[in-house]
């Protein structure tokens, strides 16, 4: 049985001790982040050469909505080609992500399900919002816990230095 608890801003949901750690930087993330609400699979793999941004997020938590406003406004202004923002919702049922997805259908992020929690206990997520940022070369490079509305500048920072970055040699 999961437990919300809100402390100094972040929404914390503690699930079960089965769940694997965190995804952590210098390592190679799982590639696969869910299907697309048209049936589209999403792989990081699929992504090499662009910086990707993973955010684990639910309509119920209010900072994921907040930083979701924040990540759909970067996405917006750089586009897809050099960044990609994929949102993948946690553990709501499937009427609940569909109602939330048309609610949000101009947002240009790339939405994906985890109805199951499949993909999250892959990732090690066991808090909201929960960001991994994923460089050119596939690799994590950092690791964002909770929401923090002081930290969209350094946020855009990081995104800039990791698209100004070269490409990697295939």
């Amino acid at each position: 049985m999961s437990i919300v608890k809100h402390l100094y801003g972040l929404v914390f949901l503690m699930i079960s001790s089965q769940a694997l750690a965190a995804v952590e930087p210098g390592e190679l993330p799982p590639s696969f982040l869910g299907n697309t609400p048209d049936g589209k699979p999403v792989e990081l793999s699929q992504r090499k050469g662009k910086v990707v941004v993973a955010t684990f997020w639910a309509s119920w938590c209010g900072p994921c909505l907040q930083e979701m406003k924040v990540l759909e406004g970067i996405q917006r202004q750089v586009g897809k080609d050099q960044l990609e923002i994929v949102a993948i919702n946690f553990h709501e049922p499937p009427r609940r992500y569909r109602a939330i997805v048309r609610k949000l259908k101009d947002f240009q992020v790339t939405f994906t399900h985890d109805a199951h929690g499949a993909i999250s206990d892959r990732y090690g997520v066991k808090a909201l919002p929960n960001m991994f940022i994923v460089n050119k070369n596939g690799l994590v490079v950092e690791h964002h816990l909770g929401y923090n509305p002081d930290g969209t500048g350094e946020l855009v920072d990081e995104l800039n230095k990791l698209m100004s970055d070269p490409a990697p040699k295939t």
